[in-house]
């Protein structure tokens, strides 16, 4: 097994490792999925030194490591095929996490990385669950929503819709397989809430004009780097369900990205979702592009 120098990323490090990321990234997924921002952010979050590893063969970078959240190895490879050193990386990944007492680890792998398939299946991971990337491109407006009469559809009010969407948002996912459940700090974290990218206008809440509770959440992001629109979380509450509700907030939203000049729209789900997702997106001429799968692991601590 070939012995590649090994040590932390450091800040001056960004540029080089941003580079292996968007590659390995456009093969997997067709895009770069980052901004070199976006990794200088997400690097404000990561101890550097006890999280990231990068290996060397002389002067040349041939790959990256990241434990991300503590509990997400990532593994970026210059050489696709290179599945000796993704073994060396993860091996230090775990080791970290072993030392923290970390019970159990998760990551995402394209399906098109055969690769990492093999390495992470290979030493002890399990994969149960994958999502569909899907896509539509917008060459001419897309329907218009149907709203039943008492349903009303506003933008989110900062400093007023935080907690009854959160709320909402985690009650529609109740149902999903995966769903962890997250406190707020938790859950505005994970929506991006306080990145400079975070966008309330394209927020929108369906609500109930007999309570004015809110029915159904479509919480979308601008990726401008890319042109997208992204529907990050579209999710209805059990009581609504089966009234179009979430078709509608999926097209209303759609309408906003074109109006805006936003004509690329994608959104992951789950492959075998519960609420048969996948079809509800294809009713709007939605197609899967790519694929992939969460893969879990439980360490011996």
């Amino acid at each position: 097994m070939k012995k590649y120098s090994v040590r932390p990323a450091t800040p001056r490090d960004l540029e080089a490792v941003y580079a292996l990321i968007a590659a390995q990234n456009s093969n997997d997924y067709g895009e770069s999925m980052m901004t070199l921002d976006d990794l200088q952010r997400s690097w404000q979050n990561v101890h550097l030194e006890t999280n990231t590893c990068m290996a060397y063969s002389g002067s040349q970078l041939e790959g990256y490591a990241e434990l991300r959240d503590g509990d997400w190895p990532f593994i970026y490879l210059a050489d696709p095929h290179n599945v000796d050193l993704g073994f060396q990386l993860l091996t230090i990944l775990e080791e970290i996490a072993i030392d923290r007492k970390t019970k159990k680890l998760s990551t995402r792998v394209s399906e098109k990385n055969q690769t990492l398939l093999e390495l992470f299946s290979l030493n002890g991971y399990h994969s149960d669950l994958s999502f569909l990337i899907m896509e539509l491109v917008m060459e001419v407006p897309p329907l218009l929503p149907e709203w039943r009469e008492e349903i009303c559809v506003r933008t989110f009010v900062p400093g007023q819709d935080e907690q009854a969407t959160f709320l909402a948002d985690e009650e529609a996912s109740e149902d999903k397989g995966y769903h962890q459940p997250l406190s707020y700090e938790a859950w505005s974290k994970r929506m991006g809430m306080a990145l400079e990218r975070f966008d309330p206008s394209l927020w929108f809440l369906a609500c109930d004009g007999r309570s004015d509770e809110i029915a159904g959440v479509v919480l979308n992001v601008h990726d401008y780097a890319t042109n997208t629109g992204w529907v990050d979380h579209l999710g209805v509450r059990g009581l609504w369900r089966g009234k179009g509700i979430g078709k509608a907030l999926l097209l209303h939203a759609l309408g906003e990205f074109y109006r805006r000049d936003i004509r690329r729209a994608k959104l992951s789900v789950d492959s075998k979702s519960l609420t048969n997702a996948p079809r509800l997106y294809e009713s709007v001429g939605m197609k899967t592009i790519q694929q992939y799968r969460i893969y879990r692991k439980d360490l011996q601590v």
